[in-house]
């Protein structure tokens, strides 16, 4: 897909050619921050926006806010490219073009699910009456992966916080209380007989995998995986709203940007990094990508019925883009993912298996947040 769309731009632009070069996933923030700091490295690389912060740390990459308009970047959702900003200094810079998103949503078998649910207590009782223990082996009418990034868009309906706007820790004050909250019912859902919700996500997986399950919160670069188990019967949904609060959850997104190298100053050579990021982002190009699989991010692609021939993954992407809509842009700052995930990972686990009370974990959690982001 990346191929085609590539010898489509470099026919268009014949005074330009783009050569593509695969590497290892895991380890090509490591290998780009290195080669450029060893003279060399792409100009171009696509890369995970959660891995900006390291690569900006590193001295890797240039800020895009001179080569992409506010126009340009207002035409993309939101969140995916808020995803693509870290913070230097005390200021917010462009690293990274979204060319595509992830986050959450609800996957669900419509031969048993007629009306997805559409808050978490319908989906839990819903889950609830179509679970049979009795049979062998075991069905689940819902079967959860409990990890914190499945499950953080929850805190923020039960009205938790983190920080606050001002990026002050208020997870041990006035986020206290929807913190706890949420912990205790992802505890409870952890100890629910009557719903696979585990810390185990290899459990979930098999589970899924053998079709003995009907419902689940997933990725949305999972979405091929769900439609090999469930065909033309997959349904795709936002995550359902907490009746509770009356407030939707609100998942991260995340996005693969396009970044480039930070020795990149010649001019003719910024032309065509220009050229290249704006072409991937036309509607056209976008849609290539939506055919292949990924979410687009160009919010002038309409989805609507002419746009895929597959309804089953036409209808996905709406809800991923709605789902989107009400997101939050995954951190890529250093010191967010260096500090804040970690304390945050060991919060939730400790709740979760009941090692702390809610209120324990989520006052150790404030304390450490407290020590690093302590104001000047």
């Amino acid at each position: 897909m990346l191929q085609t769309l590539v010898e489509q731009f470099n026919q268009a632009h014949p005074q330009w050619q783009i050569i593509v070069q695969a590497r290892p996933a895991v380890s090509l923030p490591m290998d780009v921050a290195t080669a450029v700091n060893e003279g060399g490295g792409p100009h171009l690389v696509i890369v995970q926006s959660h891995t900006l912060g390291a690569l900006v740390s590193a001295g890797a990459l240039r800020p895009l806010d001179d080569l992409i308009s506010a126009s340009e970047l207002n035409s993309l959702i939101p969140a995916a490219a808020g995803a693509a900003r870290v913070t230097v200094g005390d200021q917010a810079a462009l690293f990274g073009l979204p060319i595509s998103f992830d986050t959450l949503a609800l996957y669900y078998n419509r031969a048993n699910v007629l009306q997805p649910p559409s808050s978490v207590e319908e989906l839990l009782l819903t889950g609830r009456a179509l679970t049979d223990r009795e049979r062998t082996p075991p069905v689940w009418g819902v079967a959860y992966n409990l990890a914190l990034d499945r499950t953080i868009g929850y805190l923020y309906a039960f009205g938790g916080r983190v920080f606050d706007e001002n990026g002050a820790v208020v997870l041990g004050d006035s986020g206290r209380a929807g913190a706890e909250r949420w912990l205790a019912w992802l505890s409870e859902l952890y100890r629910d007989e009557r719903v696979l919700a585990t810390l185990d996500g290899v459990v979930v997986d098999r589970v899924l995998q053998a079709r003995e399950a009907i419902m689940t919160i997933d990725w949305a670069h999972a979405q091929a995986e769900y439609r090999a188990i469930w065909n033309d019967q997959l349904g795709v949904t936002p995550l359902p709203k907490l009746n509770a609060t009356d407030r939707s959850p609100q998942p991260y997104v995340q996005a693969d940007v396009i970044v480039v190298n930070a020795r990149l100053t010649d001019q003719a050579e910024q032309a065509a990094v220009q050229a290249f990021m704006r072409f991937m982002i036309e509607v056209s190009s976008q849609r290539a990508l939506l055919a292949a699989g990924r979410q687009p991010t160009q919010l002038a692609l309409q989805l609507s019925d002419t746009d895929l021939d597959d309804r089953v993954q036409l209808a996905a992407a709406r809800a991923f883009r709605t789902q989107a809509q009400q997101g939050l842009p995954m951190p890529a700052d250093r010191l967010a993912n260096e500090v804040v995930w970690t304390t945050l990972v060991d919060m939730h686990l400790s709740a979760v298996r009941g090692l702390l009370t809610p209120e324990q974990a989520v006052t150790i959690a404030d304390e450490i947040l407290r020590s690093r982001f302590a104001p000047p």
